[in-house]
């Protein structure tokens, strides 16, 4: 299952080994959104270099993959966008992904943009197109500055949403394997 991150405006990046951790659980690609700056792609070191462009003050969207539907490749990373409004999902949807594309990013072109392009973002009617395919996941949009979530994150100290904390149990595992290493002469 995915992880996505939500810095908040105002927040710091959360910490190297959060981000190394959330990669390592989830490595099918990664990506991220803010108003200033946009990466997706397969690396984490890229990734890494990117985030450095963000500015505490404003509000940004992590998303690490690890694949269910549609074959492991750039196209298939989160965030999405249509128009100016960027979307990543963490769970599975009970919907039926269009070619190879991932069931996301077909319910996010198919279902809950076509609201938000006749309707507005944050309007009631965006809001029953996410209730309508969300079940159990977690959504987060962001449109110039205006964020979203759906579904229940969970707060963590560093002011940042986590849609899970799974990959936590790999916080530190690089520092402690290298420091281990050193240890045994490897």
């Amino acid at each position: 299952m995915c992880v996505i991150i939500v810095k908040p405006a105002g927040v710091k990046m959360p910490t190297s080994d959060i981000i190394n951790a959330a990669f390592h659980a989830n490595p099918h690609g990664c990506g991220f959104i803010s108003p200033s700056t946009f990466y997706k792609g397969m690396s984490i070191k890229s990734l890494k270099k990117n985030l450095k462009q963000v500015s505490d003050d404003e509000p940004c969207i992590i998303h690490f993959r690890l694949a269910t539907h549609g074959s492991i490749k750039r196209a298939n990373c989160h965030p999405f966008n249509r128009g100016n409004v960027w979307f990543a999902h963490n769970g599975i949807l009970d919907i039926r992904p269009e070619r190879d594309m991932t069931d996301s990013e077909t319910a996010f072109q198919n279902i809950i943009y076509p609201a938000i392009e006749r309707y507005g973002y944050g309007s009631r009617q965006m809001d029953m197109a996410v209730n309508k395919v969300i079940g159990f996941s977690k959504f987060a949009f962001l449109q110039g500055d205006r964020l979203k979530m759906y579904g229940d994150f969970i707060k963590q100290d560093d002011g940042c949403y986590y849609s899970n904390l799974r990959f936590m149990s790999y916080v530190g595992w690089e520092r402690n394997y290298r420091c281990h290493s050193l240890a045994l002469g490897y």
